[in-house]
């Protein structure tokens, strides 16, 4: 196969990441028998050390940093991450480099057969989620990376991740998503979430409602599995700063249990990143006892050095443009939250995209206590919810709204009405911030824009 044949083939199975129609139980989610398919392929997963993090807010950030971290230790670190903004090889990375075309095609070619040759069980399911994690795994043991920072897909107990043996799990803030599947209150999304964590395996807890806490702590002693409980453990303060080229990051002191870290530019915005990366100084402080050179001085590197796409990405200002990938009613209040805290622009659009099963009359009511106005619209996905329905929402709110059906189109009468005070934000999902983060970028490194007037090239995606 060639890459888009293997692009193709990935994508001929079952797809719960861009459908709701599906029963969350062991016959569709089969462990086991994705387990078989990893043993016909040698068990990658037991060819190296691994990181397995679950949650509902900021686990991908979490596992960015992480990475960050371990490669600063120079460690050579695979990283899995879900879902992806442009290409799906950046899902799958070796020391911040994504898989190349060659060996992805390479990977599932040698996927396929075993595959074939298996088929599947009745009432259960080979995904596309499964087949990309173990392209991961495959290409991780390939490349001989030292460890592996895995992100879970959905929930926890059921995803494709967790077959692996982890050295330590890391639980992130938990709140309302996936209801529909995981349950409709945060003890069962919280037991979801927790079945990540192993036999007396280390695990970091992050800022928890009291009712998740209860939950996580409660798996975690039935396993005899030692816990950091960060929110009781660390302390953090942060100021905010700008870059040489004007852009905001977060200057941090993180301490807890006998380690203090000062002065760590942290490009990433918010106070939820610093939750993340206190997470991530906790889970570093139990690594180092296992892995060779993470100390302060590495931590303090990685967590400056960072980069991810589309959480509060500032790609310009003056005016501001900003990437994000909102798509729960906790990750709208931390992008507003943050906004507020860096940037004052004279007026704020926003650029709206939902999908179908998230919770919109809520999000909706969070964001329209920022933004002036918005543009709404849908990404090119069946899950899209329709944009109509949006406006509909938000003008019930009593919001100033302009629909859209294409986003290209919603992302060129934003331009149009910018001043070079002003702010245009894209948010809602990850479908939406991936189909217009290059219109984006090339606009952020334009001397002009759509309205006609010049704008400054401070902060451009070229700088940073």
């Amino acid at each position: 196969m060639n890459f888009q044949q293997s692009v193709d083939y990935l994508y001929s199975f079952v797809d719960f990441e861009r459908t709701t129609a599906f029963t969350y139980d062991t016959r569709t989610f089969d462990l086991e028998a994705f387990l078989e398919l990893l043993a016909q392929v040698k068990s990658p997963q037991s060819k190296f050390d691994i990181i397995h993090v679950a949650g509902t807010k900021g686990k991908g950030s979490t596992c960015a940093m992480l990475a960050s971290v371990l490669r600063s230790s120079r460690h050579k670190v695979g990283l899995f991450t879900s879902p992806h903004l442009l290409n799906v090889r950046e899902r799958v990375q070796v020391d911040g480099e994504w898989i190349s075309e060659d060996a992805f095609a390479s990977i599932l070619s040698e996927i396929e057969p075993v595959q074939t040759k298996l088929g599947v069980r009745m009432h259960s399911y080979r995904t596309t989620f499964e087949l990309l994690t173990a392209t991961a795994l495959m290409h991780f043991a390939q490349q001989g990376v030292d460890v592996a920072v895995l992100e879970t897909g959905l929930g926890g107990r059921l995803d494709a991740t967790n077959v692996v043996n982890p050295k330590l799990c890391i639980i992130t803030r938990i709140g309302y998503d996936h209801t529909d599947v995981l349950g409709e209150d945060i003890s069962s999304i919280a037991a979801e979430k927790a079945g990540i964590i192993k036999e007396r395996t280390p695990v970091v807890i992050g800022p928890q409602l009291p009712e998740a806490l209860r939950v996580i702590m409660g798996v975690a002693r039935s396993k005899g599995s030692p816990i950091v409980d960060v929110a009781r453990e660390f302390r953090s303060n942060s100021r905010a700063a700008d870059n040489c080229r004007g852009i905001p990051l977060q200057i941090l002191s993180i301490e807890g249990n006998g380690l203090r870290i000062d002065d760590i530019k942290l490009p990433l915005l918010g106070a939820h990143q610093v939750e993340n990366a206190c997470c991530v100084v906790a889970a570093s402080q139990i690594l180092a006892r296992k892995l060779s050179e993470v100390d302060a001085g590495s931590i303090r590197q990685g967590l400056s050095q960072v980069r991810l796409m589309g959480r509060v990405e500032v790609l310009k200002r003056n005016p501001w443009l900003i990437l994000d990938c909102a798509h729960n009613p906790e990750s709208a209040e931390a992008l507003v939250n943050t906004l507020r805290d860096v940037c004052a622009p004279v007026r704020r659009i926003a650029i709206v995209g939902l999908s179908a099963n998230k919770d919109a009359q809520t999000m909706l009511a969070v964001l329209t206590r920022y933004f002036d106005r918005f543009l709404v619209t849908c990404a090119d996905t069946k899950r899209a919810l329709p944009p109509k329905q949006l406006g509909d929402i938000l003008r019930g709110f009593g919001a100033k709204v302009d629909v859209f059906s294409s986003a290209a189109d919603a992302a060129v009468a934003g331009f149009s009405m910018l001043g070079p005070d002003d702010m245009l934000c894209v948010t809602g999902s990850f479908y939406l911030a991936g189909e217009l983060r290059p219109i984006l970028v090339d606009q952020a490194s334009a001397p002009i824009i759509a309205s006609g007037f010049r704008l400054s090239r401070q902060g451009s995606t070229d700088d940073r």
